[in-house]
């Protein structure tokens, strides 16, 4: 999280002025194909990110964000920790840009199920579908 960086994203004048637009940011990552995600979402032609290049907090929808950090400890309970130096989840990417037009702004996907979850699911649905057919 850079204090003060500058957003890359067009329109955007998140830390342009020293007191009132502060929020916090983020560096590009490190992997090319993410680190391309991330320049193609942001919509700016001709930019090339490098090491101080950040996009601001304002850009990532909140799941995306990680404010906290959780630990199972040996009894099984769990410890929550504030964090003081908020984080992106490693599948993060800039969707919201209030200063573009509105169709490079979405909201991503709900995190999918894992495949068990999706199996029951499925098991489910054909199990209604066959109940379904056997009473008609």
């Amino acid at each position: 999280m850079g204090k003060g960086r500058k957003c890359c994203v067009p329109g955007c004048n998140s830390n342009y002025n020293n007191t009132e637009n502060y929020a916090s940011s983020f560096t590009f990552p490190k992997y090319a194909t993410r680190k391309n995600q991330w320049v193609k979402s942001i919509n700016r032609a001709d930019f090339i990110s490098n090491s101080t290049a950040v996009v601001c907090i304002k850009h990532f929808s909140s799941q995306f964000i990680i404010k906290e950090d959780r630990v199972v400890r040996y009894d099984g309970s769990e410890l929550v920790v504030p964090r003081k130096i908020w984080k992106v989840t490693n599948d993060a990417y800039p969707s919201i840009f209030s200063n573009q037009p509105s169709y490079l702004s979405h909201e991503p996907s709900t995190s999918r199920k894992s495949p068990s979850e999706r199996i029951t699911a499925l098991k489910l649905r054909d199990e209604q579908k066959f109940s379904r057919m056997v009473h008609e």
